[in-house]
């Protein structure tokens, strides 16, 4: 959007806040992968620099594993105002219940959501290959990688909405997540 999108104000916290706010509902330890500059929006999150600035998630994803010690990392996008924290929740205890897999991801009409997925700490090894190897491709790397889907119906009884993996890529989508945000508040749920 042309942006940093983790400072864009939506429900009146920016977007940063909110998304690391939904996830603390589900997970004992959040961290931010990121420029130290995110620090004043989420002040008691750790901030852990990218290794690789500028080569996009994947590079993320492997700062984030990389800073880790516990078994899998649930990881999501900055850009995902609706993360629902107790479809998050279900995802990590399965991803714990089911060791068999190096990932669990959301999968969606758009595919395999690659930010809305656990990943477990021995995927480390294969992300760096990968990057080493100048493919910055996320979707590349699941093809290598023991991946299993969950379906928008198997979502459905923890993501009623079915926006925990909505993100605002552009203008349109921005407007809508703040139309989205205004309605929620209007009618907030139990």
């Amino acid at each position: 959007m042309g942006r940093s999108k983790a400072h864009l104000l939506i429900a009146g916290e920016p977007l940063l806040r909110r998304v690391v706010g939904r996830l603390r509902a589900a997970l004992a330890d959040v961290l931010v992968v990121g420029p130290s500059e995110l620090a004043p929006l989420v002040q008691d999150v750790p901030i852990i620099p990218a290794t690789r600035p500028g080569m996009g998630p994947l590079a993320g994803l492997e700062a984030a594993l990389g800073a880790i010690t516990a078994r899998c990392a649930f990881v999501v996008a900055c850009d995902m105002p609706f993360v629902a924290p107790s479809l998050v929740a279900a995802m990590a205890a399965r991803a714990l219940a089911a060791p068999g897999y190096d990932v669990i991801a959301l999968r969606s009409a758009h595919g395999l959501e690659h930010l809305h997925a656990v990943y477990a700490r021995t995927c480390l090894a294969s992300i760096t290959d990968t990057l080493d190897r100048g493919d910055l491709s996320v979707h590349g790397l699941l093809a290598h990688l023991r991946v299993l889907g969950v379906s928008a119906a198997e979502a459905a009884a923890n993501d009623p909405t079915g926006l925990s993996a909505f993100n605002a890529n552009t203008s349109d989508e921005w407007a809508r997540a703040l139309a989205l945000a205004d309605a929620e508040i209007a009618s907030p749920r139990d």
